[in-house]
């Protein structure tokens, strides 16, 4: 009597609808994911990420299409969100979507929806991303991965702000600011067939190009700050930061992953330490003596080498030593920093570099640090 009800479940084009939806919703959370493990904007002070954030802030009051270009893991949506929030498009959706992780049979439909009957399986009609970010701003991500059909209908949205669905002949127009970024060289890729050369022209209108982490070291301490800010909140731990020798081997290290891959040592450092602990070299990079000090290369194969270097050690003080009468004054961390810094700028003259050096800082880093004072420490270059 019931197998009507139950009819419904059997239905082999009701579960692959499913499939497909379950597909772009386990797509969006893991970008949500990666989202919490990246700064709300790009963090840094060097000349050269100055230069792009310039680069990024000149492209978001424009309105035409933006093409970020950059090795794997520099943080291209970071730069892609930044734009989306300095544009008038800021209360509008900002939607992600990396086209290497979508089948290629499937990557139309995802990005510009699908009619009902379209294929097997589709029971209904679907919105795509496009529809999504309509009056906002799409990012693609690896843009390369887009199948000759999607390249065709991408070019027409850029061109006539009109598309249609998969199987459908109804014209929708749409508002939607596209960003599409690749770790590939597209005019290369033109040349070999793979993507279109009118669309790489539409997309390349604003081309920004994101150094790799190599290529701006001295933001290396500040994107370590910041991560280990995140981190200790998402694991409910406070460490005391890398260890000198962590921080040393941060700062050589050639980081091919870049950004992303220095988020991934990170969080394992936070994981491996305990609270009120530095973080140490090993926690970092398993299988470091952490009893010497290495200076860090990378070999012409790619492996971190290392030169062993004896440490110096920190010198012992007595029972009466200033330390402990730090701990007796019970002033706060903040307060003795605050204090600290102040100081070193009154022996530096208030110049920041002087000043940076006597503390064994980066400049960038006490820059950084001379933020939180809210301009109660003047200085100059």
């Amino acid at each position: 009597p019931d197998h009507e009800e139950y009819k419904k479940y059997f239905e082999v084009d009701s579960i692959i609808d499913q499939l497909y939806e379950l597909q772009s919703q386990v797509t969006e959370l893991r970008g949500a994911k990666n989202a919490d493990n990246v700064p709300d904007k790009p963090v840094g002070a060097s000349q050269v990420f100055q230069n792009v954030n310039n680069m990024a802030s000149k492209a978001a009051v424009s309105k035409v299409s933006v093409l970020l270009t950059g090795e794997t893991g520099v943080g291209k949506e970071i730069m892609a969100h930044s734009i989306h929030t300095q544009s008038d498009r800021s209360e509008q959706p900002f939607v992600a979507i990396n086209c290497a992780a979508i089948p290629p049979d499937l990557i139309e439909a995802e990005l510009f929806g699908v009619a009902k009957g379209a294929y097997t399986g589709a029971t209904a009609s679907r919105a795509g991303r496009f529809e999504r970010a309509d009056t906002g701003t799409i990012f693609l991500d690896e843009v390369v991965e887009l199948s000759p059909r999607a390249q065709a209908t991408l070019l027409r949205v850029l061109q006539e702000r009109e598309f249609e669905r998969v199987g459908d002949n109804k014209i929708r127009k749409i508002d939607v600011r596209v960003i599409a970024a690749s770790n590939e060289d597209l005019a290369a890729t033109v040349k070999e067939g793979r993507f279109r050369a009118d669309l790489y022209y539409r997309l390349n209108v604003f081309p920004v190009h994101i150094p790799p982490l190599r290529e701006r070291r001295e933001d290396i301490p500040l994107l370590v700050e910041h991560f280990l800010e995140k981190f200790h909140t998402l694991y409910h731990k406070k460490t005391l930061g890398l260890s000198n020798k962590a921080m040393h081997l941060v700062m050589d290290y050639n980081w091919p992953g870049n950004i992303r891959e220095l988020i991934n040592i990170l969080e394992r450092g936070i994981i491996m330490t305990e609270s009120n602990d530095s973080i140490a070299a090993d926690s970092l990079f398993p299988g470091i003596d952490d009893g010497g000090y290495e200076d860090v290369s990378i070999s012409e194969s790619g492996d971190l080498k290392t030169t062993r270097i004896e440490r110096r050690r920190a010198p012992q003080h007595s029972s009466s030593s200033w330390i402990d009468e730090v701990f007796s004054s019970e002033l706060p961390l903040d307060t003795i920093e605050h204090t600290v810094i102040n100081r070193a700028m009154a022996v530096a003259d208030n110049n920041v570099s002087k000043a940076a050096r006597l503390l064994g800082l980066s400049r960038a880093a006490l820059a950084y640090r001379l933020t939180k004072f809210d301009g109660d420490i003047t200085h100059s270059s």
